[in-house]
């Protein structure tokens, strides 16, 4: 992981919105009754911007999906996803008013999931000279990273490279990540991998034939050891569809004007009426704060 350096440039963070709306629900309604969302939310959201200042941002939502497109190659995908509670959903119109209210562009794209709105404007920004910090608990965006692109953890403010990606998962490039999870499943999305075949096996196949098309030629399957050859044989239209499930979409059109995500000066007073209303004792503290920085 590196420091983030605060520089006044073509910076563009997003934020995977609802990970983080469920997050601080979670935590936050064992200590407040009312508003506990809000709370939460925003107050990692003014962090995101006391300590970076954004040049520009985005905060990327979901859209209602009637069918996930993924499922086509999978029926089961995200089935093992609880229900989202009726307290979120209330709540959603509010955030989404709040963080305009903050000069922070609301985006969502009908049919699409949030990761591939997120894969598709980060390489497009990639092509047009910006710095993504994609900020996000979710290791499927690990697949994003590049020297243009890198996950940014908001509580120490460190960005998470491709260098960090390779070590943690014991992997050649940070190409082969769809490749593992191919192989090994994610518990997370319910995507199968192939049953039984850890980490530890996956990497070495992974080291030795670089990705799951070589793993799978004839040629090469008659080298891996016999109980091994087994699984791969019977369980090889898994992996496959399992890279079609964990793989980002990166080519959606995203017809938005750069402008659009352009961060404009707020007004403070306004904001500060907001959210004392909210929750005025919490947020004092965070203002303490606020004063002395730009946001």
């Amino acid at each position: 992981m590196k420091k983030l350096k605060l520089i006044n440039d073509k910076r563009f963070f997003l934020i995977d919105s609802f990970l983080y709306i469920f997050k601080y629900y979670f935590y936050y309604k064992k200590f407040y009754k009312k508003n506990c969302i809000l709370i939460g939310f925003f107050n990692f959201i003014l962090d995101i911007l006391i300590k970076n200042k954004p040049t520009y941002i985005v905060a990327i939502f979901d859209s209602k999906l009637k069918k996930n497109k993924k499922k086509k190659f999978y029926i089961n995908y995200k089935n093992n996803r609880k229900k989202i509670p009726s307290y979120i959903i209330k709540n959603i119109p509010k955030i989404k008013k709040i963080l305009n209210l903050l000069n922070i562009p609301v985006f969502f794209l009908t049919s699409y999931e949030a990761d591939d709105i997120i894969g598709s404007i980060t390489k497009k920004n990639e092509k047009k000279g910006y710095i993504n910090y994609i900020i996000t608990e979710d290791k499927d965006y690990y697949q994003l990273i590049s020297n243009k692109t890198y996950i940014l953890n908001i509580k120490n403010n460190k960005c998470i490279n491709t260098k960090y990606v390779i070590n943690k998962y014991n992997i050649n490039n940070i190409k082969q990540i769809i490749d593992l999870f191919s192989i090994i499943g994610d518990k997370s999305d319910n995507i199968p991998g192939i049953p039984n075949i850890g980490i530890i096996k996956a990497n070495k196949l992974l080291k030795k034939y670089k990705n799951i098309n070589i793993i799978f030629l004839k040629k090469n399957i008659k080298f891996i050891e016999k109980n091994f050859k087994f699984k791969i044989e019977k369980y090889k239209y898994l992996a496959k569809i399992s890279k079609k499930l964990f793989k980002i979409n990166t080519n959606i059109d995203i017809k938005k004007n750069i402008n659009f995500f352009y961060r404009k000066k707020i007004n403070i007073l306004k904001i500060k009426k907001i959210f004392f209303y909210i929750n005025k004792f919490f947020f004092k503290k965070k203002f303490k704060k606020i004063n002395y920085f730009y946001i």
